[in-house]
């Protein structure tokens, strides 16, 4: 017998040997049986697993979000001209019941087919003057957010920020990048709560690389909490979430196309927005941030309220009445981390302005202020948030000239 035969050390000897030999043999050809059986249902829990990976949750948030909801309202800063008295608006939104100031900053490039970026110190208050404003917003209980966007100087026919493509695309982002890092070293400066890296760029969300290099940095410069305004069409493929303590979103849909929906249809037309958003918001795991909600106060404005020049008729009642059905729809969620009215007034109203006041999406002196005043009165959904698991927006499949 060669020493491949030979028994083990410790095996059995003698007779019994055989015998407990026989019993082992037939103790591993069960054995054998008994996983040939459970290899089905092994592969089986991998494909479920498998399945279930497929739609990702992602890392908790960065950083918690601070105490209580934002509700707030956006004062546009797009002027240098110290005669509009910002300070004196500041002041009123104070005295709205709101605990948060938006305030929206502005850099330019021609067209879509610019490559070049830049901010226009015409179109902007000094660095100064703003960081006054944010203190004086301090100083009157407001959190303060700091929203860049880009606006274009000479659109085309059917061109906005959304359908930005400069040929150069390095030379953009690295105009791009100078920008969002001037402004998020202010707003770290100044200590504002939370800062933007963008507003609805749709057509450069793919850059998911160049995203998350640009928050990357942004991090390194400013230490409160990051979020990124998608439009309202176009936040589900956005790649880079994750990066970011909040997700924004504009609330500009087309709701119905009735003239002068009752509450209960708009509210009928919200169900299914909000659901689907809330489906979302459970595998981002982050909370929303809805940093644009608006209609302007003009007939036709439930159905496409990212189109402010769609009516010269005035319609107060229709913009109170969305008001009301986005609160009912939204309040008490806990998903939701905000809400930004879009806007307050930035200068006194002229005869040359595009769309008179009376049609516009300012709520000051109009029925739906006081809609506004009423949530901002009302109880919050959280005492403390968790870490849950241009002007109007233009809709990213339909653009409109800006």
């Amino acid at each position: 017998m060669s020493y491949l035969d030979e028994p083990p050390m410790d095996a059995p000897r003698g007779g019994a040997r055989a015998e407990r030999w026989a019993a082992l043999a037939v103790l591993g050809v069960v054995a054998l049986l008994l996983a040939a059986l459970a290899v089905p249902h092994a592969f089986q829990a991998l494909a479920e697993r498998k399945a279930r990976d497929t739609v990702p949750l992602l890392p908790p948030p960065l950083k918690p979000s601070p105490a209580g909801e934002f509700r707030g309202i956006t004062l546009k800063l797009h002027s240098y001209y110290s005669g509009i008295p910002f300070e004196k608006y500041v002041e009123e939104i104070a005295r709205t019941g709101a605990n948060t100031i938006c305030f929206s900053l502005a850099a330019f490039q021609e067209n879509c087919a610019s490559s070049s970026l830049f901010i226009e110190y015409r179109k902007v208050p000094s660095v100064e003057r703003i960081a006054k404003l944010i203190k004086l917003a301090h100083d009157r209980k407001l959190r303060v957010v700091i929203l860049p966007m880009v606006l274009l100087e000479n659109p085309g026919t059917t061109e906005w920020r959304g359908a930005i493509k400069p040929p150069q695309l390095q030379d953009w982002w690295d105009d791009y990048e100078s920008y969002i890092l001037f402004y998020a070293r202010l707003a770290q400066q100044c200590r504002a709560e939370v800062f933007l890296v963008g507003s609805e760029m749709v057509s450069m969300e793919s850059e998911t690389k160049r995203w998350r290099q640009l928050i990357g940095k942004v991090r390194k410069a400013y230490k409160g909490l990051l979020c990124y305004s998608a439009n309202w069409d176009h936040y589900e493929n956005i790649e880079w979430w994750g990066d970011l303590d909040l997700v924004g979103m504009t609330t500009y849909h087309d709701l119905v196309g009735d003239k002068k929906p009752s509450l209960e249809v708009l509210m009928e037309s919200w169900r299914p927005i909000r659901e689907k958003v809330l489906a979302w918001q459970k595998r981002i795991r982050r909370p929303i941030l809805f940093t644009e909600v608006g209609w302007p106060s003009q007939q036709g404005c439930a159905k496409e309220p990212w189109n402010y020049l769609g009516s010269k008729i005035p319609d107060l009642a229709t913009q109170a009445r969305c008001f009301q059905a986005f609160f009912e729809t939204w309040k008490n969620r806990k998903a939701v981390g905000g809400v930004l009215i879009w806007e307050w007034r930035n200068h006194p109203p002229s005869k040359s302005d595009p769309v008179p006041e009376e049609c516009s999406y300012v709520p000051r002196g109009k029925p739906a202020m006081d809609v506004i005043q009423e949530y901002f009165k009302s109880p919050g959904a959280l005492a403390r948030l968790e870490a849950t698991t241009a002007p109007a927006s233009r809709p990213a499949t339909r653009p409109v000239g800006e």
